[in-house]
């Protein structure tokens, strides 16, 4: 089947929060249905802020039949974990890679991150910085194969274990 990658639009929202909710039910599934209908008011109230209108923000859509199957973003980022060792400026937080478990295994996701590599890149961007965790099966070695490396693993934290990952686009 024909698969279309390209940037989101705002008439895209919609569809991608619908996908981003039924994805937080796959991927946590230890977390209350109270804590993703908070999220679900957040993405609502922040998306186009923050993908849109944001300079560092950049949303992307697979499609298929004119239908969303995959999402992969990037946001600004804010620093959050001073212990990272990250450039002091041009990193932004690749957000929000889901895809819809049918089409898992073929080598979509590793498009999409190639996209949101060139949109970064051509952007102006130097690194780009996410966070995953161990419980997400495949998604440390999935990474890793994107050229993304380890900076630090949060081990005092038994469930999370927040895996911070970063890739250069410099260079």
């Amino acid at each position: 089947m024909d698969i279309q990658i390209s940037l989101a639009t705002i008439d895209d929202v919609p569809e991608i929060l619908e996908l981003t909710q039924k994805a937080r039910v796959d991927m946590y599934p230890h977390l209350d249905e109270q804590w993703r209908a908070m999220k679900a008011e957040q993405d609502l109230a922040t998306f186009q802020k923050i993908f849109f209108d944001h300079p560092d923000g950049a949303f992307i859509v697979a499609r298929s039949e004119n239908r969303i199957i995959a999402t992969v973003g990037y946001q600004h980022y804010d620093y959050r974990f001073p212990h990272l060792t990250l450039l002091p400026d041009g990193v932004v937080e690749v957000v929000r890679l889901f895809v819809v478990p049918t089409w898992r295994r073929g080598g979509l996701a590793s498009r999409l991150v190639s996209f949101l590599e060139k949109a970064a890149r051509e952007a102006g961007l130097k690194q780009l910085y996410l966070h995953t965790h161990p419980f997400l099966p495949g998604a440390i070695k999935f990474w890793e194969r994107q050229g993304f490396v380890v900076l630090d693993i949060d081990r005092e934290d038994a469930v999370w274990q927040t895996t911070h990952m970063s890739r250069n686009l410099e260079g």
